[in-house]
């Protein structure tokens, strides 16, 4: 089945750990709203030019991605990882992904990572969406950068569930989802994600 989630370090160098940059709320600044929109043409123009220079690749095996999943952590169990290669016209996909549950108890994560291999028409919406968010009690839809990776992250209160998705070196899409796990639980296991020696060509 083809996962596109429309909602990047190079080398053997981990990704950047923390989020390091939030997007604006437009209700809450509205004048920050009008310098996002700003920045998002000054960032799709600056992502247009480095898309250019970038090498044409075919997408990893799955069994690449399936090495770059989580561990199992004390606590937990899981279920087999899962894998498999997509084709969509001109756009190839790679995708590996797992399931794990708390040991005993009600938390759980699936991780998904895919391999967008640079492809354009993928990248630059999902840029885009990292200039704005959105809060109110029930939860938050926001924006985020972790170093120079875009991403989203959005969660609900109530139901304490929610999802991070963060483009890794413009290429590899990591998706983290939690159901009855506090919000801090996103970072836990992004942490955990082991993407740094995916390949860049």
């Amino acid at each position: 089945m083809l996962m596109i989630a429309l909602t990047g370090c190079f080398g053997s160098k981990e990704p950047e750990k923390k989020v390091t940059q939030v997007g604006v709320d437009p209700k809450k600044d509205p004048l920050g709203a009008l310098g996002a929109i700003g920045q998002m043409a000054k960032d799709a123009e600056k992502a247009q030019k480095e898309m250019e220079n970038l090498p044409v690749v075919e997408a990893v095996h799955f069994s690449k991605l399936i090495e770059a999943l989580p561990d199992v952590p004390s606590g937990w169990k899981a279920d087999d990882a899962k894998g498999e290669s997509n084709q969509m016209g001109d756009i190839k996909i790679s995708q590996a992904s797992r399931n794990y549950s708390q040991d005993g108890g009600e938390g759980q994560v699936r991780v998904i990572i895919s391999d967008w291999a640079y492809n354009r028409s993928l990248f630059l919406p999902f840029l885009m969406q990292a200039n704005f968010s959105q809060e109110s009690t029930e939860g938050y839809s926001k924006g985020i950068k972790i170093g120079e990776d875009p991403g989203r992250e959005e969660y609900q209160f109530k139901a304490r569930s929610g999802k991070r998705n963060v483009l890794v070196r413009k290429r590899y899409n990591v998706e983290i989802s939690i159901q009855n796990m506090d919000a801090k639980t996103l970072d836990e296991w992004w942490g955990r994600v082991k993407a740094g020696p995916l390949p860049e060509k």
